[in-house]
């Protein structure tokens, strides 16, 4: 019994898994507005009903896929982090790093954690509504220890933070476009690579600006 339990629940995981992996493409294909459970169904060669056994609306799934994403991505900021031995500035030059290298590896999994809008809400979807990502505390909290330990005055602790994460964000977002796909005419700003290094290095400066 309990090595048939075992398989079941395995089974049962690898299903979820597939459902997480064609909804994460339909969502980014045709975005929250075009995406339902019945074109998902469809593309699962599965019943609608079926696919109301494991979530019960397109938000609690889209909160699935999300909750899921963000906690690997936490968990590695977390490593980063507690292993990081050096200054602050090294360890904010090693989450850039991070950062980029998961955008390129999981784009899919980038866009809907950070760019597809979420689906519509109803009041049964409490534990959706209340989902916050906390990637961007943790840079806060990094900018503000920074910041408290080296005595820094007048600056905007937040808006610093988030100026940082805009920089990084636009930098994924403008490298995944035309401008850097070899395929097109307009591929005139070399590597994602080199752009990247080079967006990271403007930062390093401007943090060693202000925390000099």
């Amino acid at each position: 019994m309990t090595q048939t339990r075992a398989r079941s629940k395995e089974a049962k995981e690898q299903q979820v898994q597939k459902i997480i992996e064609e909804a994460r493409n339909l969502f980014i294909e045709v975005g929250t507005r075009g995406f339902s459970m019945r074109a998902l169904a469809k593309r699962l060669d599965m019943s609608q009903g079926n696919l109301y056994n494991y979530w019960s609306s397109k938000r609690q799934l889209w909160y699935e896929i999300v909750k899921r994403d963000f906690a690997d991505f936490e968990d590695e900021i977390t490593k980063i982090v507690t292993s990081h031995e050096g200054t602050v500035l090294d360890l904010l030059e090693n989450l850039a790093d991070f950062y980029f290298d998961f955008a390129e590896s999981n784009y899919r999994r980038y866009q809907i954690m950070f760019v597809i809008p979420p689906p519509p809400t109803d009041s049964s979807e409490s534990e959706a509504d209340k989902f916050e990502p906390q990637s961007i505390n943790m840079l806060l909290m990094l900018v503000e220890n920074a910041i408290t330990e080296m005595n820094i005055e007048n600056v905007d602790t937040k808006k610093f933070a988030l100026y940082l994460w805009t920089v990084i964000h636009g930098t994924v977002l403008i490298t995944n476009t035309i401008l850097f796909d070899q395929r097109y005419d307009a591929a005139v700003f070399g590597s994602k690579k080199d752009f990247r290094e080079y967006v990271k290095n403007q930062i390093k400066n401007q943090l060693d600006t202000v925390f000099s």
